[in-house]
């Protein structure tokens, strides 16, 4: 059989069965990656964060660090409440997807040119941070009583407004990275605000200054951080303010708002309302107790925003239609409860070892960690099973309702709680108020006829052995030396980690996906397309042709040399180069369609991200094949990182590889 003849009739059936089945062990690949990049973001960033917390421990003492919690709850309240108006109406405007709170399908809010309305929402970001923060300045002196309980602190109130304000812009443009889908430039833009921060810190407290100092280069280093981010972003926006777009997202910010601002309260009102009972000192232990569990957030909450800019592409679809809404949203919840066992579990066995490392004032922080860290595993996990979970008639006033009364039981428990247990009130607060809208929603959609095949057998496993070994490691720790704790904490997490294969928490039917995952992380890629074999099924000016196009797309490097104008080639024969390329290249890929041509100049667009998710929509809109779309992206993805050796058709041998 000739090269030009594979794979054809039963071959290329057989192969389609193959892409099929391997599609969720690609969308396995996209949410390991895309969670590894935010686990990244989130640790790094928290880490930083953590030592920051240290040096003002070290420099500053209990008093000081809890007066600081407290000012920075106030400058994120500013920012929270200036990002509801611009954030999630951007967001839907210009990447047709829900805010961090929902997954709404709403097609009917996505803007027409992507580029004007993202510009739109860039610059009245900027704005409403210059008004805001001034106002806010401006109100310093009973802003100061209300939130300190002394006017004479109208300076520190000043900063952190300044701080309040350069988060808007800077959480605008870091989501707007995200949603774009370009990791590298993500991690530079979320890392870069710590890393500022903590280096102007260490620098002003080691010099003698107090806590003034903390938050002048908090704001000094989110602003540096937001200029990168618009730095990142200068090819994909209009520079202007289009009154035609400034209705639907302010719009969007009203509807949004009070589930946002419920969700936040939720997260960062803990430090506020405890401020009211216990003293400095005591909050000052609470808050490096609560920043320590909010790693435990880490592994659900890099998952679920994972999936967000996933939801959208051509991978998610793909899967959705070969296993059914209910298995595929079964497993992802089913999953996702797992990362919040797990990651309860990491902060009960490594948590009490990562306090020995503070001052010895925060010693009374251990016992706080494995009650707090299984709070913090909860907002996410609402928003989770909101957005797994369906029914007849349910409407958006549902979750509005459910985030707003987790958000009004968790304050109210804790502000009764808290002059009887402390500390231990928020804690204890946030899960009395998201367990009861948690449970309503799964239980309502598991009643009706859009229910999930949520795997119950084995979550409940799961959370039995990690309950035996969490409280089996507690017994132990309070009486071995230190290093014994941390060999007992390892050697226990890899008995978990076993257990959950042993006992079939894994399916034995996921391994073989599982195993796809891994080795695709290694290789970096989800396929086992080779491309000097594929492209070796064209003859050396259908390649030219082939990698003019791709030079000049969305996947090359921005190093890459750009071709001119009408050197790409007819879209419909470049799809068809591609389609003949994979197929010799060892990736199936679907039949020839009316729609290549609409194809083509989807693939090799040069447009930002949001232009190019709404070509998508439209493409899924008229009958193409999810699954062959992914395919097909996958394969410019690819062949835009290969060598120049391959696309002269050479073998690696020849090419001394």
């Amino acid at each position: 059989m000739s090269a030009a003849e594979e794979p054809r009739g039963s071959d290329r059936a057989a192969g389609e069965d193959r892409q099929h089945r391997g599609e969720a062990a690609v969308l396995g690949v996209r949410v390991l990656r895309y969670s590894g990049i935010q686990g990244v973001a989130m640790v790094g960033a928290s880490v930083l964060q953590l030592v920051t917390i240290f040096v003002i421990a070290a420099f500053l003492g209990p008093s000081d660090l809890g007066r600081f919690a407290v000012l920075y709850f106030g400058a994120n309240l500013l920012a929270q409440l200036l990002t509801i108006a611009v954030k999630p109406g951007t967001i839907r405007r210009t990447f047709g997807e829900g805010d961090d709170e929902d997954d709404e399908e709403d097609e009917e809010d996505v803007s027409a040119s992507p580029k004007r309305s993202l510009g739109t929402g860039l610059m009245l970001a900027l704005l409403f941070a210059v008004v805001g923060g001034i106002a806010a300045i401006l109100l310093r002196e009973p802003l100061a009583e209300w939130l300190l309980g002394d006017p004479d602190d109208a300076n520190l109130v000043a900063w952190a407004a300044v701080l309040g304000a350069t988060t808007v812009v800077f959480r605008l443009a870091s989501i707007v990275i995200w949603f774009e889908r370009r990791p590298g430039a993500f991690l530079a833009a979320e890392l870069s605000r710590p890393i500022l921060a903590l280096g102007l810190v260490i620098v002003l407290l080691a010099a003698g200054a107090g806590l003034e100092a903390v938050l002048i280069s908090s704001a000094a280093g989110t602003l540096l951080a937001a200029v990168v981010g618009f730095v990142i972003l200068r090819g994909s926006f209009d520079r202007v303010i289009d009154g035609g777009e400034v209705g639907p997202i302010l719009h969007r910010g009203l509807i949004r708002g009070p589930i946002m601002m419920s969700f936040w309260l939720i997260v960062n009102a803990d430090v506020f309302v405890l401020s009211r009972y216990v003293s400095d000192a005591e909050l000052g232990v609470y808050t490096l107790a609560s920043r320590l569990a909010f790693i435990a957030a880490f592994l659900p909450q890099g998952f679920r925003v994972a999936l967000r800019p996933l939801r959208k592409a051509a991978i998610f679809k793909s899967v959705e239609e070969q296993y059914g809404r209910a298995e595929q949203r079964g497993q992802l919840l089913g999953y996702f409860v797992l990362l919040c066992i797990s990651a309860i579990l990491a902060m009960v066995l490594f948590g009490p070892v990562i306090v020995d490392i503070a001052p010895d004032s925060f010693a009374d922080a251990a016992p706080l960690i494995p009650v707090t860290a299984a709070a913090m595993v909860w907002p996410a996990l609402l928003r989770t099973v909101n957005q797994q979970t369906m029914w007849p008639g349910r409407t958006k006033v549902t979750f509005i309702v459910s985030a707003v009364s987790a958000a009004v039981l968790f304050i109210v428990v804790t502000a009764l709680l808290a002059p009887e247990i402390d500390a231990y009130a928020a804690p204890v607060g946030m899960i009395a108020g998201l367990l009861p809208p948690c449970a309503y929603l799964f239980i309502r959609g598991q009643r009706g006829p859009d229910r999930i095949a949520f795997p119950y057998r084995e979550v409940g496993t799961a959370l039995a052995v990690a309950a035996v070994i969490g409280v089996g490691y507690d017994l132990l720790e309070s009486s071995v030396p230190a290093i014994v704790d941390i060999v007992a904490a390892v050697a226990l997490a890899g008995l978990y980690v076993g257990l959950l294969f042993a006992l079939r928490v894994i399916p034995e039917s996921h391994w073989e996906a599982l195993s796809h995952m891994a080795r695709s992380l290694a290789s970096g890629r989800p396929d086992r397309f080779q491309p000097r074999r594929g492209l070796r099924a064209l003859d050396q000016p259908q390649r030219d042709v082939l990698r003019a196009a791709v030079d000049s797309c969305w996947a090359a490097k921005p190093t890459a040399p750009r071709a001119p104008d009408g050197a790409n080639g007819a879209p419909a024969e470049l799809v068809r180069l591609l389609r003949a390329a994979g197929e010799r290249g060892g990736v199936p890929v679907g039949e020839a369609t009316a729609l290549d041509a609409e194809i083509g100049d989807y693939l090799f667009s040069a447009e930002p991200t949001a232009m190019r998710n709404a070509s998508m929509r439209k493409l899924l809109g008229e009958g193409a094949d999810p699954a062959d779309l992914r395919a097909l992206e996958d394969l410019v993805s690819h062949l835009a990182t290969i060598p120049d050796g391959a696309w002269a058709g050479r073998r690696k041998s020849e090419d001394g590889g």
